[in-house]
């Protein structure tokens, strides 16, 4: 089980191993934040279960309110996020696979009519699936039975896991969406964009970053980017860039001994004033509060 902090971008996060290519996330989310699980995007598959609480999910194009039961699947390569109102609570688990763990050997009836159908677009997942309605009924068991597997220490639990795992795809496909939706992420080229910003800002955020480079980079007007960005990623450019630096700050506040003012300094910002100002509002507390209370140093 896994229960680091939601990446802000393409997760670092290894979902498994190559060789058994799954992992159980368990999350219990900040209720002081708005932002519960930031935007980000991974190759593999994901079933998430909502715990407690409710909120808003925001998977590839779509935008809808989810609440304690819910089920959600995130396909392959999908940006998604969710959000909840400050004070609310929300918690989750979600099951990360790779699309090789249910694949078949050869080019079967599984692989044809199950596989290579949903991964082409031919077969189309609904991406929400309701509390008590007929086809959650069907699919939430599975789930349940995958993440008691996944927490268990029982031999040759590997063989039980990938069974409860098709047993929650034969389901996928047999309650799919009613109607076509725009198809995996990497097929949308304005979700290929947002991609490509988020890794330049993920790899240039020590370093002043502004809104005409981004645009210019990019090919867009400055409005444009705005509205392109706010759209896919439900916050501006500028709040994404500060909350990721924030992100860096507390990993490194955890694991180093630096200065809280070089530690400003190696996220991107050149006012130590700003950089408290912005750790407080997304963090509630000062970073020395926030290392002190980690108590790692």
């Amino acid at each position: 089980m896994n229960s680091r902090s939601p990446d802000l971008f393409r997760e670092a996060t290894e979902h498994g191993n190559l060789r058994f290519h799954l992992m159980l996330h368990e999350y219990m989310t900040n209720p002081s934040s708005r932002e519960r699980l930031y935007t980000h995007w991974h190759q593999e598959y994901e079933l998430l279960v909502v715990e407690e609480g409710r909120g808003i999910a925001h998977v590839h194009n779509h935008r809808f309110p989810i609440a304690q039961g819910d089920i959600l699947f995130v396909d392959s390569g999908n940006l998604h996020s969710l959000s909840a109102e400050p004070g609310v609570p929300l918690s989750f688990y979600a099951v990360v696979f790779g699309r090789e763990l249910i694949c078949s050997s050869g080019n079967d009836d599984i692989q044809q009519k199950y596989i290579l159908s949903q991964s082409s677009g031919r077969l189309v997942f609904r991406d929400h699936f309701r509390a008590g309605e007929e086809a959650w009924e069907a699919l939430h068991p599975a789930l349940e039975e995958l993440r008691r597997l996944c927490l268990a220490g029982i031999p040759g639990r590997e063989l039980l896991i990938k069974a409860a795992l098709l047993q929650a795809w034969h389901f996928l496909c047999q309650y799919p969406a009613t109607a076509l939706s725009p198809g995996p992420g990497d097929r949308d080229a304005k979700t290929l964009v947002i991609k490509e910003i988020l890794q330049f800002m993920q790899e240039n955020y020590s370093r002043a970053i502004t809104l005409p480079e981004l645009a210019g980079r990019f090919h867009m007007s400055e409005g444009q980017f705005c509205r392109l960005f706010k759209s896919r990623v439900n916050m501006t450019a500028t709040e994404y860039l500060n909350q990721y630096r924030v992100s860096v700050a507390c990993d490194l506040l955890r694991e180093s001994s630096a200065p809280v003012t070089a530690v400003a300094m190696d996220c991107g910002y050149g006012n130590i004033s700003y950089f408290n100002r912005m750790f407080r509002r997304y963090m509630h507390c000062t970073p020395r509060e926030y290392r002190e209370a980690d108590g790692s140093l």
